[in-house]
């Protein structure tokens, strides 16, 4: 009796490890490593923004007291790592990844992978971190420029005035799999502008304004802040400077891209089971054209680069397949945007969608 007590407990306790092993498997697959990011911009960190810079001046105006400084590499890991968890990758904490750094030989990406117990380790150099702003008026004769690649340059007479705004944000990235191979290098780049100006007298006045920035910020219908000395006393990656500076959106452009490509080489969370809808369809207004906004998001497990295909309801009930998405970018625990990538019949608001 005793022996047969004894037998069972010992079943019981391997179907216990043999299930118990495939779970932990599962919990440590798919993490992703974000080691650091190179700042190579020249941006000038120790004026806060970087735009103005008035040397010992600072000290006599009090003016370097107010300003943040801002750290653009540990910056850049600390928003990468926030989109990625946003769009529900396993990212593995930044102590945790300092602290076995410490210890390895950064070229040896193998044994840094197997230490983290990561499936993909990423590299990235910041080679671009600037804005340029150009003024233009009617005093007489005036030529305005700015330097880097998007400056804009006038000498016009007659009624002209206004401005422009354009902020710029490079990078290189390089991902690897966990045996040091490399799998991507390549460039991650944007740039938005602001702009509001006129040209012309009369009948022949003709008006610049907006720029992709503020097509972008129509949803938030807020000022976005262009203003050097705000941008100095502004700390870096705040949901004000995410969301309401040129700086911002073209970093979280950034962010958003380099997120798009780890999913490239990266197995998305598996998602059976999800179903949801669109909620909106581009009219090319606030979404590009082909996006639609849909009514899942990371909190429904969702990641950037899952496929869902697009149902449409017909009288007997019955759903038939009439289109397929792929998410682009995931806004919210249940809002992201995806792109139409396969159309069979009109996509309209309020379509049912889900893994095939």
């Amino acid at each position: 009796m005793r022996s047969g007590i004894i037998s069972i407990l010992f079943i019981l306790l391997l179907l216990f490890l043999v299930s118990f092993v495939p779970l932990a498997n599962a919990q440590n697959s798919g993490k992703v490593a974000v080691l650091y990011f190179i700042d190579r911009s020249n941006f000038d960190r120790s004026s806060g923004c970087g735009c103005i810079s008035l040397g010992p001046l600072n000290s006599l105006f009090g003016l370097g007291q107010k300003r943040e400084k801002w750290n653009l590499s540990e910056g850049f890991r600390d928003l990468l790592n926030e989109n990625l968890k946003k769009s529900g990758y396993n990212v593995i904490e930044s102590s945790y990844v300092d602290e076995i750094l410490r210890t390895s030989d950064r070229n040896n990406i193998a044994d840094i992978a197997n230490k983290l117990g990561a499936e993909i380790i990423f590299i990235g150099d910041i080679t671009k971190f600037e804005q340029h702003r150009t003024r233009v008026s009617t005093h007489g004769p005036t030529t305005a420029s700015t330097g880097g690649d998007y400056g804009m340059k006038m000498n016009l007479k007659n009624d002209i005035g206004g401005f422009y705004y354009s902020s710029s944000v490079n990078t290189k990235i390089l991902i690897y799999d966990n045996t040091g191979s490399e799998i991507e290098n390549s460039e991650i780049n944007s740039k938005k502008d602001l702009k509001d100006f006129f040209m012309g007298i009369g009948p022949l006045r003709k008006e610049y304004d907006g720029g992709d920035s503020i097509k972008e910020n129509k949803k938030e219908k807020k000022e976005l802040i262009v203003d050097y000395q705000k941008l100095d006393k502004m700390k870096f990656g705040t949901e004000e400077f995410k969301e309401n500076t040129l700086f911002g959106l073209a970093t979280m452009d950034v962010m958003s891209q380099i997120t798009k490509k780890i999913g490239e080489h990266i197995d998305p969370m598996s998602i059976a089971g999800i179903e949801g809808k669109i909620i909106y369809v581009s009219d090319g207004k606030h979404l590009k054209e082909n996006e639609v906004y849909i009514d899942i998001g990371a909190g429904d497990g969702l990641v950037i680069g899952n496929k869902l295909a697009i149902f449409e309801e017909d009288t007997d009930l019955r759903q038939k397949r009439i289109g397929l998405l792929k998410v682009n970018k995931i806004e919210a625990e249940h809002l992201s945007i995806a792109e139409i990538i396969e159309k069979i019949s009109e996509i309209k608001k309020g379509n049912i969608i889900r893994p095939e």
